[in-house]
Order: C-alpha cells, then sequence, then structure tokens
C-alpha cells in the first residue's frame, strides 16, 4: 500500500524536528567543553591570593543593667492645678441638641 503525500510530509517534519533537537544538545554540550578548557587553561596559572592576616579576637564584654534613680517629690496642695473646673451654672443642665434631620430619599416622582 501506498503511503499518502500526508503521511511522507509529516514524517519528515518529525526527522527534521528530531534532528534538530539533536544537534542542539550537542552544540550545548560542545560549548561547555569549549568554555571550561578555555577557563582552565587561561584562569587556573593565577596564584592564589594571601590568607588574611589573623585577627584575635577580643574579650566580650560584659554588659551591667543600668542604674535606676527613683526619687519621690512631695508637694502640698495648692488648690489650684491645670484640671478643667466643672461648670459654674449652678447644677443646671442644658437641653439636649435637637436630632438630625431625616434623610431624604429622592425618587424621580419625589424630588427632595
Amino acid at each position: 500500500m501506498a503511503r499518502r503525500p500526508e503521511e511522507v510530509v509529516r514524517d519528515r517534519a518529525i526527522w527534521i524536528v528530531r534532528a534538530v533537537t539533536f544537534g542542539s544538545v550537542a552544540s550545548a554540550l560542545g560549548l561547555t567543553w569549549l568554555f571550561s578548557n578555555m577557563a582552565e587553561a587561561y584562569f587556573s596559572g593565577k596564584s592564589v591570593p594571601p590568607p588574611t592576616p589573623h585577627v584575635p579576637n577580643l574579650a566580650t564584654p560584659v554588659q551591667s543593667p543600668p542604674v535606676v534613680i527613683t526619687t519621690t517629690v512631695h508637694r502640698p496642695y495648692s488648690g489650684t492645678g491645670t484640671a478643667p473646673r466643672p461648670p459654674s451654672g449652678g447644677g443646671t443642665v442644658s437641653a439636649p441638641a435637637p436630632p438630625p434631620p431625616p434623610v431624604c430619599h429622592s425618587t424621580p416622582s419625589k424630588p427632595c
């Protein structure tokens, strides 16, 4: 049985995709190998920087609680203070404020 032209085109496309994928993987591995060899050849010959000088450890500082100074000052009552005074109206209570006006719910037929 002869293959149809659509099957031939499909099979060819699959082989092309496989070949491109294999070529991409091989190129990535080749470039990795190339750059790693170049890095080893050019950067491995440098001398190691000298070690940092030894810094001695100092003793750990000891913390002590702060000194708390508590002083109580007693002053005689003078009768005058900064608190507000009660109203001098002789105990009369003013009338409560009137209630707020009702909320207006306007409609097209009944505007506020």
